[in-house]
């Protein structure tokens, strides 16, 4: 029995090791996490002028990982052809002139005035998740697993117009696994999905 164990346990680490080497696409193609949900009302317009806010977190995690994040994942929208953004540092001084924290807005309502406040149509929350060391994967102490959940909310309507879960797993630490966990909650959108 120790040696099924043993065994299945060993499958599995490789299984996540080989994943965590993949990119998002390769995961894709392998019929990889597609946990999202996307309203009708997304695919209506062919360009949304969008916000992104600060990623919310109660993690320790500093100010530069999740600045990071902020940063990659108005990159990650742009790339798709889909979205145009209002530049993050007029996003920071109306954060910094309404008094809320840097850590993040998670209200959707408050999300949704911000949005209209900066004359945008859309608007990106980010609230991360856990992030954690796998205790299987002593032997590399910059290894992390982090999970988020994304959503892009219509200001004109308050709608959601897109949810979705990440997790990801990097060797070098937090920001890598973050990353990754973006990049899998942005597949709806960022990659075409299988039928």
């Amino acid at each position: 029995m120790k040696r099924i164990i043993f065994t299945i346990t060993v499958l599995v680490a490789a299984g996540l090791l080989f994943a965590s080497c993949m990119s998002t696409a390769q995961i894709m193609a392998l019929g990889g996490p597609s946990d999202f949900a996307k309203s009708p009302v997304f695919d209506s317009r062919q360009l949304w002028r969008t916000v992104v806010l600060p990623p919310s977190t109660s993690s320790i995690y500093s100010s530069p990982v999740v600045t990071g994040l902020y940063d990659y994942a108005g990159m990650a929208l742009l790339q798709t052809g889909r979205f145009t953004l209002v530049d993050r540092s007029v996003v920071d001084q109306l954060l910094s002139e309404q008094e809320f924290s840097y850590s993040g807005v998670v209200d959707p309502a408050t999300a949704v005035q911000l949005g209209e406040l900066l004359g945008a149509e859309a608007v990106m929350t980010i609230n991360i998740g856990q992030i954690t060391h796998d205790s299987f994967w002593d032997d590399e102490p910059a290894q992390r697993d982090a999970s988020l959940h994304v959503k892009i909310i219509s200001v004109e309507t308050s709608e959601v117009l897109y949810t979705s879960m990440g997790m990801g797993s990097d060797f070098e630490g937090a920001e890598g696994a973050l990353r990754m966990a973006l990049e899998v909650a942005l597949i709806g959108i960022t990659q075409q999905i299988p039928e």
